[in-house]
């Protein structure tokens, strides 16, 4: 019983807390997508509000971009639990999912600019068949959620020693949503259990960054991202479960969303030719357990609060990106990169939920300078994930290797007045 009610507590999670390599949206941008995100000591567009808020300062004029980015994970995976033969291969049902953003930015005066942005940094989702060996843990789960970022920058220029930047935003969750649905195997026949969550109030956190040019070929950039505290709450249902459990009931969790930091370096080692290189440091050893607390007794539980272990260590990624403009073709730039993501989860917590593992990203994208203020963005990011043998596993894990792989193309728009 207690495994169904863990399974609530990291469907929670992963609506509030997708910072880690298996769940994060780092694709905040189309034309940063082209470099894989090694953005942060990068002033080109109004996206750095999420990457750096400092580059704000370095922005004139109005500076307006957006786009999607489609997402579309394909997982497969092979059982070496006792429920069904070994080796037993189940597909992944395909979907893609649509992730937007929006950034605007206005210069206020000559060294001041501010700006705001919308985008949707955490979510994605995970369909198995029904009659699947692992739908005790997981048939579908899906995930949502948009963030505001309003934010300012301003910029210390003839210094002496090079222009500084600085730059600071509030982050704040406006709008959260999960479901999820799985068969509880403990009773014959068959019961189902779903969940349909939402954000119960806005979550406020910071962002505060850095940007340092002592020369026009190189920039140094630093960005830290703050813990923010979130508050779910949703409703569950239970079918044909009779003993031990209420049609539904109502429950909700606080998860504290861990910190995080970049160091950065761009270079320009030849004319139309820059060069990043990120570092992305996440503070996920924060992360030890989440309690989840329900309205009213649950007699299979035997209270109403259950603790699960999560018991996460801290994650690095390290992503590099270069991108060209001195081309035959006026007008276009050619942009290209390659990471590499740790994931945060330990073996045995890993579930079908949202199967996580240390992964490779290689990019490509480019824009085109359609006019003097307009320019129009494409990208192509490929995720290979290392293939991950997982046994004895937590509550709500399943043992087997999981194979995942994800293509995202992305299309979007540069606006410079």
């Amino acid at each position: 019983m207690r495994r169904l009610f863990a399974t609530i507590c990291l469907v929670l999670l992963c609506s509030g807390s997708a910072f880690a390599s298996g769940f994060s949206i780092y694709e905040a941008s189309v034309r940063a997508n082209g470099v894989l995100g090694a953005f942060s000591a990068y002033a080109d567009d109004a996206s750095t509000i999420f990457y750096n808020p400092a580059g704000l300062g370095g922005l004139e004029g109005i500076n307006v971009t957006g786009g999607a980015t489609v997402i579309a994970p394909r997982s497969t995976f092979r059982n070496l639990s006792p429920l069904a033969p070994t080796g037993q291969k189940t597909v992944m049902e395909k979907q893609e999912f649509l992730v937007p953003n929006f950034y605007g930015s206005y210069q206020i005066t000559d060294n001041l600019t501010a700006g705001i942005g919308v985008n949707a940094p955490f979510g994605l989702g995970t369909k198995w068949p029904d009659d699947w060996v692992g739908r005790g843990s997981s048939i579908e789960t899906s995930i949502e959620t948009i963030f505001v970022t309003p934010s300012v920058g301003y910029e210390f220029s003839d210094t002496g020693i090079g222009n500084i930047r600085v730059g600071a935003g509030l982050r704040i969750a406006a709008h959260g949503k999960v479901k999820l649905s799985r068969a509880v195997t403990n009773f014959s026949p068959e019961g189902t259990f779903a969940l349909d969550g939402d954000l119960k109030e806005p979550a406020f956190g910071f962002n505060a960054g850095l940007q340092y040019e002592p020369t026009d070929k190189v920039t140094f950039g630093f960005t830290y991202r703050s813990k923010v505290t979130t508050e779910f709450e949703g409703d569950a249902t239970f079918d044909n479960l009779s003993v031990g459990f209420p049609s539904s009931a109502q429950g909700g969790a606080e998860i504290t969303l861990p910190s995080s930091y970049v160091l950065a370096v761009n270079v320009e080692p030849v004319k139309g030719l820059r060069t990043e290189l990120d570092y992305v440091w996440w503070g996920w050893s924060s992360y030890d357990e989440l309690a989840i607390e329900f309205d009213q007794p649950i007699p299979a539980l035997g209270g109403s609060t259950i603790v699960n272990e999560r018991n996460y260590k801290d994650a690095w990624q390290l992503r590099f990106g270069a991108e060209y403009t001195e081309l035959p073709v006026e007008g276009l730039t050619v942009r290209g990169g390659i990471a590499y993501d740790e994931n945060p989860i330990r073996d045995r917590y890993v579930d079908p939920t949202l199967p996580d593992s240390d992964r490779w990203l290689f990019s490509g994208g480019l824009s085109y300078q359609v006019t003097d203020y307009l320019a129009v963005d494409a990208s192509y990011i490929f995720i290979r994930a290392k293939q991950r043998k997982v046994t004895n596993t937590h509550e709500g894990g399943i043992d087997g290797v999981y194979t995942t792989y994800a293509n995202l193309p992305g299309l979007g728009f540069t606006l410079n007045l």
